[in-house]
């Protein structure tokens, strides 16, 4: 495997430092193998070690070796470096700047990569660009903007819509009706086929006066993209849900939170009642 370093050899500055370009830059095409570790051939990420023979190791292999064979291991923070300025190309033809040990994460998670449409029995996939196109001509859902990190409300109220993040990212928000019971809301994540990232939903909404109810659902990268957020009883309903939605993914050097901006917990004074009137307003 070959890999390329792409930037202007006469870009002045002083080089890079702890992952961050500088300015000293040149194209530079080389084998990747090279920055494998020698015992188990996966890329090496930060912290990376030296053994006695000279072979970088990553640490998961490091910690596996005999004790004899430890005590003779140093760091190699030269080798950090290294990694943390190799960059490659993402194969979906995405703009973002890869690291090589990210690779792999990347493109399982990557927007431009193949989604599968969230609508139950479709199996079309595509971008999230062309799946928007695909939900709201094919399938007839509305659109709305959604602000990941921030407090978004919604009536009760049976139907389906697209939220649509400032990210790329699609959510399908379903409420359905429950004979004789109340009203069921999902949340469908269109997502890759092999995400990497975690999506955590925090609930706020208040039934009658002097109630309020808060809940937190966590959807896995490895589970069900649909899940049900909660079950509102009653036929009839003006309650109006706060939710916020909130992203990791993996990035460079460790999984991250898209934005630092999301609260510890979710508390009563996020809910904004008197937003309730509004929302049934536009809905009416």
């Amino acid at each position: 495997m070959e890999g390329s370093v792409n930037s202007d050899n006469k870009s002045k500055g002083v080089g890079y430092q702890d992952g961050k370009s500088g300015g000293k830059m040149q194209n530079v095409t080389m084998g990747l193998e090279v920055f494998d570790c020698s015992i188990c051939s996966n890329p090496l990420r930060p912290p990376i070690f030296q053994c006695s023979k000279g072979n970088s190791i990553c640490s998961p292999c490091c910690d596996k070796l005999p004790e004899s064979d430890r005590s003779a291991v140093q760091r190699c923070y030269i080798m950090d470096r290294v990694v943390n300025n190799i960059f490659v190309p993402c194969k979906h033809g995405c703009n973002r700047k890869i690291t090589y040990y990210n690779k792999d994460a990347h493109e399982g998670e990557c927007l431009i990569g193949p989604c599968v449409c969230p609508v139950s029995g479709c199996g079309f996939v595509a971008p999230t660009t062309a799946l928007l196109g695909h939900l709201t001509t094919l399938h007839k859902l509305p659109t709305t903007p959604l602000e990941l990190f921030g407090m978004f409300y919604f009536p009760v109220q049976p139907g389906s819509q697209v939220l649509c993040s400032e990210y790329g990212r699609l959510f399908l928000l379903d409420v359905v009706p429950l004979e004789s019971f109340g009203h069921a809301v999902f949340l469908g994540c269109v997502r890759p086929e092999t995400p990497q990232g975690t999506v955590d939903v925090s609930l706020c909404f208040s039934s009658f006066e002097g109630h309020f109810q808060a809940s937190k659902v966590e959807i896995k990268p490895d589970g069900e993209p649909k899940q049900c957020l909660f079950v509102l009883p009653g036929r009839e309903t003006k309650v109006v849900v706060g939710m916020k939605i909130c992203i990791g993914y993996f990035d460079n050097d460790e999984l991250q939170e898209e934005e630092e901006k999301e609260d510890e917990d979710m508390c009563e004074y996020d809910y904004d009642f008197d937003h309730e009137e509004e929302v049934d307003d536009d809905y009416d």
